[in-house]
């Protein structure tokens, strides 16, 4: 069997666990994607909070028991965590990139802008509203892996320096001189692998990664913005989980109109980041390799 099918098999083993839950020192979120072997019932996982000035360190634990997956803070039992695990049932069926993503994202949020004015109601725990929360989503998910798997694939340089991110599992894995002769594009296959697999719903998860390749975070700047877009994650997941209740039971009942507007407007300016930063990264290499 070759290397590039023994890696998907094991790539494919493997469940990418998320978690979510706010650091109990500071209130700044705790956001961290990982492998977990599908065949153990506890794993562990050292993550710290996003807290630039002062990083907290904690010890997630998930476990499986009776058919069902929960996660919990070694240090702090009693915190929230959200947690999803994907075992990549769909994953053969994910199509290649779009290549004009940012167009069909625009075009998808003007329908969504309408579709907020006819289908919104006042009630913030309303299921039309909760739907088109969801429905943002997926417009802002489709376009944030788009721009970035199909740049990514383009672009050597943008390739070595994702070979560093641990969370992409990429680094310790060794090729022989053999499997590159005989498989050239083996490195950008085994990249658009791991970044097929990551959740570009998770937006810490995006705006890292657009750091990394790109050279530029994505996330507002403002407090107040970055609160809303980071709390907004949590509340995809209670609406797609839980019919729009919390882990406590608590239905969510602020997701109004302007609430939906507001959201809209922070995810159309991240994906105009996120575009600036692709256009912005191409050029620079353009230059660089002229001189």
């Amino acid at each position: 069997m070759g290397q590039m099918k023994e890696y998907m098999i094991e790539l494919m083993s493997q469940m990418d666990v998320e978690i979510d839950f706010l650091c109990p020192v500071c209130g700044h979120p705790v956001s961290a994607s990982f492998k977990m072997d599908p065949d153990v019932d506890e794993h562990h996982e050292d993550v710290t909070c996003l807290n630039d000035k002062d990083e907290h360190e904690w010890t997630v634990v998930v476990l499986h028991q009776e058919g069902r997956y929960t996660a919990a803070v070694v240090e702090n039992p009693e915190i929230d965590v959200s947690l999803e695990v994907d075992d990549h049932a769909d994953f053969w069926e994910e199509p290649d990139p779009e290549p004009n993503p940012y167009e069909i994202f625009r075009a998808a949020m003007q329908e969504w802008d309408r579709n907020v004015d006819e289908l919104s109601v006042p009630a913030g725990y309303s299921s039309r509203n909760r739907m088109l929360l969801i429905t943002l989503y997926a417009i802002a998910e489709s376009y944030f892996s788009d721009a970035v798997n199909g740049n990514v694939v383009l672009e050597p340089a943008i390739q070595k320096q994702l070979l560093k991110t641990k969370g992409l599992g990429l680094a310790d894995i060794k090729i022989s001189l053999e499997t590159i002769l005989d498989k050239p594009d083996i490195v950008r296959d085994r990249i658009g692998i791991a970044l097929k697999s990551l959740s570009y719903h998770n937006l810490l998860v995006v705006d890292a990664v657009s750091k990394l390749a790109f050279g530029r975070m994505i996330l507002p700047k403002d407090p107040r913005e970055r609160s809303v877009a980071v709390g907004s994650v949590r509340k995809r997941h209670d609406c797609v989980h839980r019919n729009g209740l919390d882990s406590e039971g608590t239905r969510h009942v602020d997701i109004t109109p302007q609430y939906l507007r507001d959201l809209g407007s922070i995810f159309e300016g991240m994906a105009s980041a996120l575009e600036d930063a692709i256009t912005d990264a191409r050029a620079r290499r353009y230059f660089d390799a002229k001189s």
